[in-house]
Parts: C-alpha cells; sequence; structure tokens
C-alpha cells in the first residue's frame, strides 16, 4: 500500500512541473488544427468525386465490352 501512495504522490509532483498552456495558446492550437481538418476534408471529397466520376466514366465506356469496368481498374492500378 506504501508503494502504491509513493507512486502516486510522484505523479501528482510531477503533474505539478507540468507547463500547461494558456488560454491563448490552446485558442491557437485549436484553430491550427480546425482549419488543416477543414483543408483536408475538401482535399478527401473532391478527390472522392473525382475518383467516383473517373469510374463513372470508365464503366460507360466499356460497358458493353467483356472486361468490366472493374477488373481493368484493378489491374492498373494493383500490379
Amino acid at each position: 500500500m506504501n508503494k502504491i501512495k509513493k507512486y502516486f504522490q510522484g505523479v501528482w509532483k510531477q503533474a505539478k512541473m507540468v507547463r500547461w498552456p494558456t488560454r491563448k495558446d490552446l485558442l491557437s492550437s485549436v484553430c491550427v488544427v480546425l482549419i488543416v481538418m477543414v483543408v483536408s476534408a475538401i482535399a478527401l471529397s473532391l478527390s472522392d468525386l473525382l475518383v467516383g466520376q473517373l469510374l463513372k466514366m470508365l464503366d460507360g465506356q466499356f460497358a458493353g465490352s467483356s472486361e468490366s469496368s472493374v477488373r481493368l481498374i484493378s489491374m492498373l492500378f494493383w500490379r
């Protein structure tokens, strides 16, 4: 029991030594994270839209052929 108490006293001592961010630092970090998230979401959405349109185009182009567009795409990208 004494070891556990000593351990948590050490944890508390270390927690007091931590330099916690100021409100200004915290808000600026949150803003950076939110901006990166929005930019990433836009980039991923655009790339998803582009790939979807490409696959629709290929599907329409190869619809009558014996080889499906899925097989064609897999041959192109996953050799």
